[in-house]
């Protein structure tokens, strides 16, 4: 059934005066939607289980998740399916969501540092897939492709340097000497994918220390990264997944096989 442009409008001139967005559609406490743009189909796509999405999450400060349109999503097990039962395909919309319902819809990543009570979530549905849609497509999958597609996609946002197959940008300048085989070191860094979250942290007490150039204390990547930095620096590295957890991906299942990595490293002390 086609949607109508009137039904849309009358709802949210309804909905307008319990609404601290006027100009958004209360869905619920703390969801607030605006349509930005939309299909109308007459036969919508039954049962999605698969949904090929472009999605931003940002606040005031800038992005805290981001999904390229390349990707496809597992609907019952996305970040923000509580989201997506509100679209159709073809729809583009920008919802305001109340930071606590983030912050629970992606536990236990750790999501955001955000002050805001609120974050905007914008989406654009390219397309839903059935069941035995997604698996015909899914056989023709090369993860290796994908990820080098995702790789590019991201470092067309951020000027980075290439580094004996590494990626790295400058944030803090060091001083003295680079590190070199057997320096005792003291590391801290931010472990995420390239959505933006988090998957390993260490700081603070929980920094790292170790004899640089003992076998097995950091994967390749970070290994690379290390031996052009000096005590004091701070740099954001991106690692391609054979120089990381490679096909497999980590022994933990968090990091998953083909997926690159992207840590934000300091060199606390070197001895």
């Amino acid at each position: 059934m086609k949607r109508s442009i009137i039904i849309l409008i009358t709802t949210l001139f309804l909905s307008a005066c319990e609404s601290p967005y006027p100009e958004y559609l209360k869905l619920e406490d703390g969801i607030y939607m605006k349509l930005l743009a939309f299909e109308d189909r007459d036969e919508p796509v039954l049962d999605p289980a698969y949904a090929n999405i472009s999605v931003e999450i940002f606040d005031e400060k800038g992005i805290l998740f981001k999904v390229y349109k390349e990707e496809i999503l597992d609907m019952e097990n996305s970040k923000i399916s509580f989201l997506l039962g509100h679209l159709n395909q073809g729809d583009s919309c920008i919802f305001k969501v109340s930071t606590d319902k983030i912050k629970e819809a992606f536990k236990p990543s750790l999501f955001t540092k955000t002050n805001q009570k609120f974050v905007d979530v914008v989406v654009k549905v390219h397309r839903f897939y059935r069941e035995s849609e997604y698996l015909a497509l899914k056989s023709t999958f090369d993860k290796e492709m994908m990820e080098q597609l995702l790789l590019s996609k991201y470092l067309e946002e951020f000027s980075a340097e290439k580094q004996n197959g590494i990626y790295k940008t400058e944030l803090v300048k060091g001083a003295g000497e680079y590190v070199k085989i057997g320096d005792e070191i003291t590391i801290a860094y931010r472990g995420c994918f390239i959505n933006r979250l988090a998957f390993d942290h260490i700081s603070g007490n929980t920094a790292f220390s170790f004899t640089y150039g003992t076998p097995g204390q950091v994967i390749k990547g970070l290994d690379i990264a290390i031996k052009s930095m000096r005590e004091g620096e701070k740099s954001k590295i991106i690692i391609p997944s054979h120089l990381a957890f490679g096909e497999e991906g980590s022994t933990t299942l968090i990091v998953p096989s083909f997926t690159t990595v992207i840590y934000e490293l300091e060199i606390l002390k070197i001895n």
